[in-house]
């Protein structure tokens, strides 16, 4: 009889054991790359699993298209269930449909990518593909407002700043005297945290102002810091300054009003994409650097245009001369066009959200959005 339940303990552990393999090997996320096609068009799909991402890599002839998305693992593959070719003289696009991710059509003008709200023939992009957007003007001190995405802006008057979203418009005052240039501001999660610039030559504390309730608190340091200074970037909600008069960085904190040197050896950090990386702090000191991440999407200016980067393609996004980017969040982004402020997603394309005549001289450092 003990025997016999020993034997039959053996049996439901190897069963349970069992259960759970093939529990692991079917839900476990795992790269792969899968080849289908659909008349014309030929897709590659991959998932990378270390980026949690799944890449479409459309073929039309001798055309290429790619997009990504993010995405936790899908226990299932060919996620494309139909690809359109559309095409006249120089401009091709091709519209993927699928169930489970938001595919818009991809186009190419000449050997240019382009967003397809770009694309002015309604035989290739229907009218009913864009979205009317409702610009009402109101006004609110010297600026005018429009479209504000349901966004909070931080816009810099000199002596604060004004605070505006699609309910209120308010303001926050910080120093006695205009300050025309505010370098040492950084957002960081619902944060924004700038330099004392009431004081003129030494720098002893940072006021955080909390996005959402509006409360201005003070960062007090213990040891003085230079004006000459500067933001490495932001992660894990947290900012790095690198003081190049004393050779020092720092890690600002301002959830906790805390600040902290992690100078170690001469040495500082520095973020590269996935991890922080040491460096030298006096290849800190010498040039200014700043942290690199590992984006599904990224933006650039060149040449006064706005492109959108995916892996190695880069997509025009605005016919716009476009001078500066204000802030990018996923398939986002805010970007200045003389004295206005625009934005752009792929479902709605370029979105005018105000304009400030003060921006034709002066909008660096300018402009916060949460």
């Amino acid at each position: 009889m003990v025997k016999f339940k020993k034997i039959k303990k053996r049996k439901m552990i190897l069963f349970v054991l069992l259960l759970f393999l093939l529990f692991y090997v079917f839900f476990h996320s795992k790269n792969y790359e899968k080849e289908y096609s659909f008349d014309r068009v030929s897709v590659l799909e991959s998932y990378n699993k270390k980026e949690k991402q799944y890449q479409f890599l459309f073929r039309v002839e001798e055309k290429e298209f790619f997009v990504s998305f993010e995405s936790k693992y899908l226990h299932k593959k060919k996620f494309v269930e139909e690809v359109e070719v559309k095409q006249k003289e120089d401009t091709i696009c091709i519209f993927p449909k699928g169930k489970h991710f938001s595919f818009f059509p991809l186009c190419m003008q000449g050997e240019e990518y382009v967003s397809y709200h770009l694309i002015e023939d309604e035989e290739i992009i229907p009218k009913d593909m864009r979205m009317e957007i409702e610009n009402k003007e109101t006004t609110y001190q010297q600026l005018k407002l429009y479209h504000l995405n349901n966004r909070t802006f931080f816009v810099w008057n000199y002596k604060g700043f004004y605070v505006i979203d699609s309910k209120k418009q308010q303001e926050i005052t910080l120093f006695s005297n205009d300050v025309y240039n505010i370098p040492l501001t950084t957002q960081v999660d619902k944060y924004l945290v700038i330099a004392d610039y009431n004081s003129k030559f030494i720098l002893q504390k940072f006021y955080v102002i909390n996005s959402q309730n509006k409360s201005v608190k003070e960062l007090s340091l213990e040891k003085e810091l230079s004006f000459e200074s500067y933001f490495l970037g932001t992660i894990n909600k947290k900012a790095y300054l690198v003081d190049k008069k004393n050779k020092k960085e720092y890690e600002i904190y301002p959830k906790r009003l805390l600040i902290e040197n992690v100078t170690n050896n001469n040495q500082g950090k520095i973020f590269v994409e996935d991890a922080f990386e040491p460096i030298s702090m006096t290849s800190l000191v010498t040039a200014e650097k700043t942290f690199t991440y590992a984006l599904i999407v990224d933006y650039k200016i060149e040449n006064n245009t706005l492109y959108a980067i995916h892996a190695h393609h880069q997509t025009k996004l605005s016919n716009k001369k476009v001078k500066d980017i204000v802030y990018k969040e996923g398939d986002t982004v805010y970007y200045l066009v003389e004295d206005k402020l625009y934005y752009y997603t792929p479902s709605e394309g370029e979105v005018l959200v105000m304009s400030n005549f003060e921006w034709n001289f002066n909008y660096k450092n300018m402009i916060y959005v949460f």
